[in-house]
């Protein structure tokens, strides 16, 4: 029996990457099929009418769906069948005149939720095994759901659809896409689904190294025109940077070396050393060295050497959006137009199937927020729920808090290393929480000998998107009893693509207000009072408007400025920027009382390439650069080149980048002038190259800078030295870093804390060798390292046909794959297509393999992969002794 136009997945466990090339390649020769995984979101399909050795073409299935159904936009689920039975499905599934056993893809709402095992009988029936059903269809249940369908399976190896209508679950079977679709689940059963993300991290990927370390160099060289200061041309700066991390904990440093200009000698300073100890399942990190002191508010940064502590999500999770906690839920019980207004604007439209949702995580702006869904079902009734939403961040998500403290000894501000001989012990520190329900706030604390300095801040948030907030801070220090605060009224007018902005704060200083940074106190500036609202006319208009007046003391008289300012899009690459300003700067060191305008125009042809032109009459200063950016592939090349002019002053200056696979080099020159005319008067120029050299796994890779983490990527001996590449995006021949004569590639762009890809490849692999999937997701900690190899001892694949008896192929049939000398291994499935051809991967030279077949009554067959076999197998036609209908 045969039915032509029947499509077929071909293999569950799949083919890496480019094996179907390789495949290809044989075709001609060995009538052999081509071959894809569904693992990378492929379906490798065949038609069954094509003939052994025709051309075949691989082809991306769209999701399987129900023959006649009609898919909504935004609603991926086919409309339920009346009365909940199962809907009148095609009577011929099973063309074959014998039970059939399939691994076929399990789906709902266009999404494919796993594999399970289905047995399509003779009789052109479907059952489904129970055990991986079970388990790939709990997430989508509540509670209630769950146990009744533990109830309806429980003694069940396997189940028909009728089986489970009675709880609501209806099922089919698509012949067309060889899948199960799940059609309809009751509402009343189903899992809170959530139709904003909210940002719920995913599982860590691929752990680093426990042990890694890497060194960062710079070698700088100077060559002055006319010469430094004593007559020679200054020696070569060079800068080390690096760390050593082991488990949870990090040593990092950074050293420069340089020549003293005046002095004429050679200093090794040090810009920092510490140690970081990192704790990110409670989002805190410790330090213990020359600290990286944080502040908040009105707290004033000094360096401090000794021990720090910090806890702030967003470190350890920083694409975690904000977003609004709490429960917001409801429940369609038919199909269903959603549409989500958002302070009168609607925001969003969904149509929705039947079902428990969960709108917690609706994207929100600050202030309050006037919330409605209106819902109209396809009968046409319509209902509506309106709340407030309470919005309040202090770049903070609600409920989340944040705290930072250090204590040490202070240093004072220098080009060289950190002096801490003549410091004082001193503590700065601050919290933050961002709460629900009621305003965030945040207080902070500076204290040493010298000065002590305490304040807070909080908001109050108003309707239609308004903020109230307020900031006061008190001190103590040289000159006594300072205070200082700030009133800040702004609101957002929510226009749906676009929102307008404005501002008014009052901010006020007294003179004796002091902080750590800042112990002197004495502010020249007593109190500032600033406006601004800012308006998008359109996708191409925008326009801004400031008013500023400052309230000077100790010889600053009273200071203002009036401004506008319009930006308009001309093109999708020309930008113009405009604008009129008037300020008046009395007395003082500056006496300005001038009317100015300024213009500015920004040209970017390509994304990396851009033009920037702008003069402000009332500074009488302009300037013109042109420059591409390089990006981090090996091959690749920038440049830039910038003149500026600031009321008589003027310089110009170059620079070019090259990006090579195991250094950068950058080569710039600068000129100045008083003038114009004499802008070569003084000439620097510079020549910089940068490598690193990495360890990790017992293996070292010399590469170019890295930033906090890196990969040493290597092939397999089996590759026999081939070039391996490895990159955020292999396409058209681009890479980062490449092994060679040097040993590994060294990955060097991998940052701290979020899953990312690093793909990877090797130029000219042996026809059928097994790569994997040609992507490595990893998860780095601060600073660490990965030690990665390519390939494996089992890259074989073979392929072949499979025919019964008088030759007959045989099609559709299914088994398992195990070493023959381990016939406990779980082993790996085993199928052919409609016209009897298979492949197997993972195999190693050397070695025999059995294949069990699930054929009526049960055969097998060995066969060995010979030891000098180069990663493509051809096992011609396999003869089984089985009738063939």
């Amino acid at each position: 029996m045969k039915r032509p136009g029947i499509s077929i997945l071909l293999i569950a466990a799949g083919l890496p990457p480019g094996l179907a090339h390789a495949f290809s390649d044989a075709a001609a020769d060995a009538d052999l099929p081509i071959v894809t995984s569904a693992r990378y979101g492929l379906t490798g399909v065949f038609d069954e009418a094509l003939t052994v050795g025709a051309p075949l073409v691989l082809r991306q299935d769209p999701a399987p769906q129900a023959a006649g159904s009609l898919i909504v936009p935004g609603d991926a689920s086919p409309p339920p069948p009346p009365q909940d039975a199962p809907p009148a499905r095609p009577v011929d599934i099973n063309p074959y005149d014998r039970d059939l056993n399939l691994t076929v893809p399990l789906t709902f709402n266009r999404r494919t939720l796993g594999e399970v095992d289905v047995l399509l009988t003779r009789d052109d029936r479907f059952i489904v095994a129970s055990a991986s059903f079970e388990e790939l269809i709990a997430p989508l249940l509540n509670e209630q759901g769950r146990a009744e369908l533990a109830g309806a399976l429980e003694g069940r190896d396997g189940f028909e659809a009728r089986d489970l209508a009675s709880i609501g679950i209806v099922l089919d079977y698509d012949p067309t896409a060889l899948s199960i679709l799940v059609l309809r689940i009751d509402p009343a059963k189903r899992a809170t689904q959530s139709l904003f993300d909210g940002g719920e991290p995913e599982e860590p990927a691929l752990a680093p190294e426990p042990f890694s370390a890497y060194l960062n160099s710079t070698v700088v060289a100077f060559r002055r025109d006319p010469a430094g200061f004593n007559g020679a041309y200054p020696t070569p700066s060079v800068f080390l940077n690096g760390a050593v991390r082991y488990g949870h904990g990090v040593f990092e440093f950074d050293f420069q070396g340089r020549e003293e200009q005046f002095l004429g000698t050679y200093e090794v300073d040090r810009r920092y050393a510490r140690l970081v100890y990192d704790q990110p399942e409670d989002f805190r990190r410790w330090t213990l060295g020359d600290l990286e002191t944080e502040t908040r508010n009105r707290q004033g940064f000094v360096n401090i050497g000794g021990v720090g502590v910090t806890r702030q999500t967003r470190r350890f999770d920083s694409f975690r959006p904000g977003f609004l906690a709490g429960n917001r839920e409801f429940i369609l019980q038919s199909e269903s137009t959603v549409r989500v207004i958002r302070n009168g604007v609607m925001l969003q439209e969904f149509r929705l199937d039947p079902g428990r949702y969960d709108i917690s995580n609706l994207p929100l702006l600050t202030g309050s927020n006037d919330v409605e869904l209106q819902i109209v079902d396809d009968a046409g009734r319509s209902s509506s729920v309106a709340y407030r939403s309470y919005l309040d961040a202090i770049d903070l998500e609600p409920g989340d808090y944040e705290y930072g403290a250090f204590l040490g000894v202070t240093s004072p501000f220098t080009v060289g290393s950190p002096d801490y001989s003549s410091g004082d012990l001193a503590f700065t520190g601050y919290f933050r929480k961002a709460f629900v329900d009621r305003p965030a706030i945040g207080v902070g604390l500076q204290v040493s000998p010298d000065v002590q300095m305490l304040d807070g801040e909080t908001q109050y948030i108003l309707a239609a998107g308004q903020r109230l907030s307020f900031d006061a801070a008190v001190s103590n220090g040289d000159l006594g009893f300072g205070y200082a605060g700030a009133v800040t009224y702004d609101f957002l007018i929510d226009r749906g693509e676009v929102v307008d902005q404005a501002l008014l704060q009052l901010d006020y200083v007294s003179q004796e207000f002091a902080n750590l940074g800042n112990p002197q106190g004495n502010s020249p500036i007593a109190f500032t009072l600033t406006g601004a609202y800012s308006r998008a006319f359109s996708d191409d208009l925008y326009g801004q408007l400031q008013v500023s007046y400052q309230g000077g003391r100790n010889g600053f008289e009273d200071s203002y400025l009036v401004g506008a300012d319009l930006a308009y899009r001309v093109t999708e690459t020309l930008t113009v920027q405009a604008g009129v300003r008037y300020q008046e700067v009395p007395g003082g060191p500056i006496d300005r009382d001038d009317f100015g305008f300024n213009i500015a125009l920004t040209w970017q042809p390509r994304y990396d390439r851009r033009l920037d032109a702008r003069y402000d009459s009332a500074s009488k200063s302009g300037s013109v650069s042109y420059g591409q950016s390089v990006d981090n592939h090996v091959g690749a090349f920038g440049y830039s080149g910038q003149l500026n002019y600031s009321d008589g002053p003027v310089n110009a200056s170059g620079s070019a980048t090259y990006i090579a696979n195991r250094f950068d080099a950058t080569l710039s020159h600068t000129a100045f002038g008083r003038d114009f005319e004499t802008v070569g008067d003084d000439q620097v120029t510079a020549a910089a190259v940068s490598s690193s050299i990495a360890y990790a796994g017992g293996k070292v890779a010399i590469g170019r800078r890295i930033g906090d983490s890196f990969a040493i990527v290597r092939g397999h001996p089996t590759l026999e030295g081939r070039q391996v590449i490895t990159g955020d995006n292999l396409e058209g021949g681009r890479y980062q870093a490449s092994s060679g004569a040097l040993g590994p590639a060294l990955a060097n762009s991998l940052a701290s804390y979020y899953n990312q890809s690093l793909r990877y490849d090797v130029v000219d692999a042996p026809s059928g060798y097994d790569l994997g999937e040609g992507i490595i997701r990893v998860h780095p900690s601060y600073r660490s390292g990965y030690s990665l190899e390519i390939g494996t001892n089992a890259f074989v694949s073979a392929v072949g046909s499979i025919v019964g008896l008088n030759d007959v192929p045989l099609a559709l049939v299914s088994g398992r794959v195990r070493p023959a000398d381990d016939p406990t291994s779980a082993g790996e499935p085993f199928f052919s297509n409609s016209v009897g051809r298979f492949a197997i991967q993972g195999l190693e030279p050397g070695k025999s393999y059995r294949v069990e077949l699930f054929t009526t009554p049960r055969q097998v067959f060995e066969f060995q992969v010979p030891i000098d076999s180069d990663g493509l197998l051809n096992l011609q036609t396999i003869s089984i002794q089985v009738p063939v209908s």
